[in-house]
């Protein structure tokens, strides 16, 4: 079955696009990017946040930055990719310290089996389908595409948002989108509370 979640694979070395993990991811998702070029990646990432995504990252990098700066660069602007570890490393020679501090997803042996990848592939997928950007995506494709550009909500500067903006900045983790989802998780809970709504699709 194909996924509409787009895959992100940075690593340096051309020859494991052929990879048999490669092969499978591109089998299951509906887009799979390869970029030996962190920079080219950062790039993608950062001009398509409005794409939901896993992104796989080496550790290692032989000419270009460090898989430490990459994640850090990632989580400049968000902290909703799940980013899994991707390397060759058996027993590392630094601590992973940076990367847990940075909430990485996971980490996959470039010698596991296809089975062993996909237990933590799949947790992502579980991950990006529960979080509250997606919900907010299923709600707002259920409006008219003329409504999604119309301005929503505005700001203490009067700086106006819609539903497409608003969406964007929670995925972005930017002030406006953490206060957002911070309020609409109170707005929730206390309609629930009120017996207002129901859990009930």
């Amino acid at each position: 079955m194909i996924n509409d979640i787009s895959i992100i694979i940075i690593e340096d070395q051309e020859r494991y696009q052929e990879d048999a993990l490669v092969w499978e991811l591109k089998d299951r998702f509906k887009n799979v990017f390869f970029f030996t070029n962190p920079k080219e990646a950062l790039d993608f990432i950062t001009k398509n946040v409005s794409l939901r995504m896993i992104v796989l990252l080496d550790i290692d990098f032989n000419r270009k930055a460090e898989g430490h700066q990459i994640l850090d660069d990632i989580r400049k602007f968000s902290f909703q990719i799940p980013v899994i570890l991707w390397s060759g490393i058996v027993e590392p020679k630094e601590p992973f310290s940076d990367f847990i501090n940075n909430k990485t997803f996971g980490y996959i042996n470039k010698h596991a089996t296809i089975e062993e990848a996909f237990k933590i592939i799949d947790d992502a997928v579980i991950f990006l389908n529960e979080s509250i950007d997606k919900v907010i995506e299923e709600w707002i494709n259920m409006h008219p595409e003329s409504d999604k550009n119309k301005p929503v909500l505005y700001s203490a500067d009067n700086k106006s948002y819609s539903l497409n903006d608003i969406l964007t900045e929670i995925r972005m983790q930017t002030e406006v989108g953490k206060d957002f989802s911070k309020r609409l998780t109170k707005l929730t809970i206390d309609l629930l509370m009120r017996n207002k709504e129901s859990l009930n699709d």
